[in-house]
């Protein structure tokens, strides 16, 4: 009865700090490209632009974990949306390309600080209580993670309306408040900050240990694949599918956001029955084939038909992630330097990627010639099947 309590509370926890820093940032998740368009910034340069969030990205990982299990994971939590506050008011006191990027990079080293951070020290309080890793939770946590995207961004849209700068304002009041609601959360629920257990200190020996773990493989294959294919269709669908083909933008975000929810559920309702390989090639396959679809057809009804297909399948992959995440390092001692560890590596080659992906488009003079470069990246991810067969 205990152990149900406790997961309970766990459960509570995990899902409300994902709904509240997410419903906060997510309001500028749908207007990023618009608010640069809007201020004179040229379609092929928000790429170099959105580049930046990778570089801090980057910079902020390894040292977000190290920080994570050493200090202890809601402190890094905090720090985090006090640095992608701080990236908002950039976007408020200056309108440039080179202040446009700085902000980029500090949002891109706020998000470092928290990728894996969370599920690390949910992961811990599951192995402190003798809890099993959840598969089920982790799904909750994506379904909760879209629906507040969901709300979050419909509200940046209206704002957006109304005037350019307001979505901003919004997401900085709401982050900036964001480490005195942990704080109380966490006083509610009467748990604590966590971190590793060190014997010796954390050194490069430490990181280089993950490259012989299977697990480690399959997170990585799994993000790089699912990161560099997703890339282009994040920072431009709003200019395909609201200026070039003229859809409403608050219909077009909220019908991809619903696409995005019922991924989730799909995902949590398949996952209890099939095996984790079955997902993944069912999941890349069907991707790989919608976005060659997309780069064919012209129909703009069919196309945002296939986009929406695209964004149910990010859903059940977003699911799949996560509970790899919280399997793979259930047991580890260093969880948060290990997930920051893959998504260092998945960054730098996702800024790679952008970069590569500024020169095609240039070179080609059409967006539509991304959806096959996107397809391609997403066969990275049918590497990890072998690993995955081995596993099971």
């Amino acid at each position: 009865m205990k152990s149900k309590s406790v997961n309970f509370k766990i459960a509570v926890l995990f899902l409300t700090f994902t709904a509240v820093f997410t419903l906060f940032r997510s309001s500028m998740s749908g207007i990023f490209s618009l608010f640069y368009a809007k201020n004179c910034i040229p379609n092929a340069n928000i790429s170099s632009i959105k580049s930046f969030q990778n570089i801090g990205i980057m910079l902020g990982l390894l040292p977000a974990g190290y920080l994570a299990d050493r200090i202890g994971r809601l402190k890094v939590l905090s720090l985090f949306s006090i640095v992608i506050a701080s990236s908002f008011l950039i976007l408020i006191l200056f309108r440039n390309f080179l202040f446009f990027s700085l902000a980029e990079l500090l949002y891109g080293i706020g998000l470092a600080l928290n990728s894996g951070t969370l599920i690390a020290y949910i992961t811990d309080l599951q192995e402190q209580n003798q809890l099993s890793p959840n598969s089920k939770l982790m799904g909750m946590q994506v379904i909760t993670l879209n629906l507040t995207t969901l709300i979050g961004g419909n509200i940046g849209t209206g704002l957006f309306v109304f005037r350019d700068i307001a979505p901003v304002w919004f997401a900085l009041i709401g982050l900036g408040i964001y480490p005195a609601f942990i704080f109380v959360m966490i006083k509610f629920l009467s748990f604590s900050d966590n971190k590793a257990s060190h014997k010796r200190k954390n050194n490069i020996k430490n990181i280089a240990s993950f490259f012989k773990k299977r697990n480690f493989w399959i997170l990585l294959l799994l993000n790089v694949g699912y990161d560099c294919g997703t890339q282009f269709i994040l920072i431009y669908w709003s200019i395909i599918y609201v200026e070039k083909l003229g859809f409403n933008l608050s219909l077009v975000y909220t019908l991809f956001m619903c696409a995005l929810i019922l991924g989730s559920l799909l995902f949590n309702r398949i996952s209890t029955f099939a095996s984790s390989r079955s997902i993944t090639i069912l999941n890349t396959l069907c991707m790989i084939s919608v976005l060659v679809l997309n780069g064919i057809l012209e129909n703009k009804y069919l196309l945002l038909s296939l986009f929406l297909l695209i964004e149910l399948l990010m859903g059940m992959m977003s699911g799949q992630i996560s509970a790899t995440s919280n399997e793979a390092i259930y047991g580890e001692r260093n969880k948060s330097t290990m997930l920051s560890t893959v998504s260092f590596i998945a960054e730098i080659l996702v800024s790679l990627s952008l970069f590569v992906s500024n020169a095609i488009m240039k070179w080609a003079g059409n967006l539509k010639v991304m959806f096959f470069v996107s397809a391609a990246y997403f066969s990275i991810v049918l590497l990890i099947i072998p690993l995955i067969k081995q596993k099971e």
